[in-house]
C-alpha cells in the first residue's frame, strides 16, 4: 500500500512539472552534501571518494561516524564491515589496527575521523553522523573534543547529523555553535506536526528527511516552523528525485555524484 502511495505522489509531482525544467530563483542556493563523498563513482567514505566529492564542488563531505573496539572515531556506515571491505566482523568488535588491515576498495583504508580532518583540513565542510550505541551516547565527547582541537567549529566548518535526539541534545550541551541537522525516519517523517517540529527547533537548526516522503506541503511545513530541511534518497531514487526536491527549494540535498547534481542545479537555473 505504501509503495502505491509513493509511486502515485512521483506521479503527481511529474505531472505538476516536477521533472521538467526547474525554476530555481537566482538567490536559491541549496548546499550539495557528498553522501559517504562521492560514493558512486568511488569506494565509500574513503579519501578517494572525499578527495573526488570536493573536487566536483561538495560543499559539504558526508562522514558516518562509528567506534572501533579500542574507542576510535571511523568512517564507515554499517555495524559490520563486510559490505564495504574484504573483511568480516562487527566494527565494535575489531580494533583500529585489525581495521586498518582491511581494502575498503581500490586498496584504500578505512579513515579514522581524524585522519580525514588531517587530510583534508579546512579545505572541506563536515557534514558528521553520530549515533547511539546500543542505546548509550559513547562519541559526543571525543567527536567535539576533535572538532574543537581542529577548530572546525568555530570556523563553520562542521555540521552534526542524527537520528538520535538525545546525541544531538548531549552535542548541544556541549557545543551551542555547531549547527545540528535532526534526521527523520520514514515513520517520523509520515506523521511530523508543527507540535514536533518546535520540540525539534529547541536543539536543532534543521530536519533531514527521505526525499520520497518531502512533498510541498512537508517541506512547506518546515519551513513554517522557521526551519531549514535536507533531504536523502534511497539510491535508486535519486535522479528522479533530485530535480523535484530542488523545485521545491529544499535547503540541501544529499548526493552520491556531486557533479551529477550540480549539473541539474545550474541547468535549471
Amino acid at each position: 500500500m505504501k509503495k502505491l502511495k509513493y509511486l502515485a505522489v512521483i506521479a503527481l509531482l511529474s505531472i505538476s512539472g516536477g521533472c521538467s525544467v526547474i525554476h530555481a530563483s537566482a538567490g536559491y542556493h541549496p548546499v550539495l552534501i557528498a553522501h559517504r563523498g562521492s560514493s558512486a563513482i568511488e569506494p565509500e567514505h574513503t579519501a578517494l571518494s572525499y578527495a573526488r566529492a570536493i573536487k566536483d564542488k561538495a560543499d559539504y563531505i558526508e562522514i558516518d561516524l562509528r567506534e572501533t573496539k579500542d574507542g576510535h572515531l571511523i568512517a564507515i556506515h554499517d555495524k559490520t564491515v563486510d559490505r564495504t571491505t574484504d573483511g568480516k566482523g562487527m566494527t565494535d568488535d575489531l580494533s583500529l589496527a585489525q581495521i586498518k588491515k582491511l581494502n575498503a576498495g581500490k586498496g584504500e583504508k578505512i579513515l579514522t575521523l581524524e585522519e580525514i580532518i588531517q587530510k583534508f583540513g579546512q579545505t572541506a565542510n563536515y557534514y558528521i553522523e553520530t549515533r547511539e550505541s546500543n542505546g548509550s551516547l559513547v562519541m559526543e565527547k571525543k567527536l567535539i573534543d576533535i572538532l574543537q582541537k581542529h577548530k572546525l567549529i568555530s570556523s563553520h566548518k562542521a555540521v552534526i547529523e542524527s537520528f538520535s535526539g538525545k546525541s544531538l541534545k548531549k552535542v548541544r550541551s556541549m557545543d551551542k555553535k555547531v549547527p545540528l541537522v535532526r534526521l527523520l525516519k520514514d515513520n517520523e517523517a509520515e506523521e511530523i506536526n508543527d507540535k514536533q517540529l518546535q520540540t525539534i527547533r529547541t536543539y536543532a537548526d534543521t530536519v533531514g528527511l527521505n526525499a520520497k516522503l518531502a512533498n510541498e506541503a512537508v517541506v512547506k511545513r518546515i519551513h513554517h516552523n522557521k526551519m531549514k530541511v535536507h533531504v536523502f534518497f534511497d539510491k535508486e531514487d535519486e535522479h528522479t528525485l533530485t530535480p523535484i526536491m530542488l523545485k521545491q527549494k529544499a535547503d540541501g540535498v544529499f548526493t552520491n555524484n556531486p557533479a551529477y547534481t550540480r549539473g541539474v542545479l545550474q541547468n535549471s537555473k
